[in-house]
């Protein structure tokens, strides 16, 4: 449990570090919903081997956010930990308002629009991403329990993510 809360703890401080420095209109906590615009319609969308994340191809954005199942993961165990008595009741509201706290930032994403991605390509293993200017947290500074998160991608349907986004990107 432990081992999971501070899991949650590294994941939910990227994304608030993400949700902080993006403006209101960028920082979206619904994961159906594109940035800029209601009607951007995903176009591809891949999960890392381990389905930890999805990397998220928009026609206009391209996302970096947990997994649903990943989520789902998260959320069975906080349930348990809120089940879980504590000796007073200050404890138990701190421990409550950490994990809703913890819960929402976990929602966020990692975000950039179509126009501030200069390229994408498969190197020696990952996916790199290069971007005109990154946010206070970019892509590359996402870490799951094998390292770079964009290194744990198969790379079959990396590259079809990839193909992807030059398509979008010729028609632009």
């Amino acid at each position: 449990m432990k081992k999971l809360l501070t899991a949650g703890w590294l994941i939910a401080s990227v994304f608030f570090l993400v949700a902080c420095s993006q403006d209101s209109d960028t920082a979206k906590e619904d994961h159906g919903e594109a940035a800029g615009s209601a009607d951007a319609e995903i176009v591809i969308s891949i999960s890392n081997k381990e389905n930890e994340v999805d990397l998220v191809l928009t026609t206009e954005s391209l996302y970096l956010q947990l997994s649903a199942e990943k989520l789902a993961e998260i959320q069975a165990e906080f349930d348990d930990e809120r089940a879980d008595e504590e000796d007073n009741a200050l404890a138990s509201a701190i421990k409550n308002m950490v994990l809703d706290n913890v819960e929402k930032f976990l929602q966020e994403r990692i975000e950039y629009s179509l126009d501030e991605i200069e390229s994408m390509y498969w190197d020696d293993g990952k996916i790199v991403i290069e971007v005109e200017e990154e946010n206070f947290i970019s892509f590359d500074d996402v870490h799951g329990d094998d390292g770079d998160i964009l290194e744990t991608f198969d790379e079959e349907h990396a590259l079809e993510f990839i193909e992807a986004f030059e398509k979008i990107r010729g028609g632009s």
